[in-house]
């Protein structure tokens, strides 16, 4: 069983003040995500194709540093993310779906609709 290693209060401080810093930075993102759906969705309406590559490579790279400011914000990782730590790379985001970082076992496709 693992002991608890307990928190000093100064720490506990500086991330509450890292903590008000990333909800604010989380709250523009979600505009700047905003727009770039709108425009993706835009987009693809008048040409009939999908955005380009580097819209869809920023917005990647934006999912992927949402994923780890959220990790900090909830304790899953103390490494705190950009600006204190480098921007995201492009990537996939970490698997969050588990907490031991294991994928999980993916779906069965869902069956074919049939017309009957």
């Amino acid at each position: 069983m693992e002991q608890e290693q307990q928190i000093e209060r100064k720490e506990t401080g500086i991330r509450i003040l890292l903590t008000v810093l990333f909800i604010l930075i989380l709250r523009a993102i979600d505009v700047v995500l905003s727009v770039i759906v709108l425009f993706q969705l835009v987009f693809a309406l008048i040409t009939k194709r999908r955005p380009g590559e580097r819209v869809t490579r920023f917005a990647n790279r934006i999912t992927t540093y949402v994923v780890q400011l959220l990790r900090y914000l909830t304790y899953q990782e103390e490494q705190r993310p950009f600006p204190f730590s480098d921007f995201p790379a492009e990537g996939t985001p970490p698997d969050t779906a588990r907490p031991n970082g294991h994928a999980s076992a993916s779906l069965p496709d869902p069956p074919a609709l049939t017309g009957h």
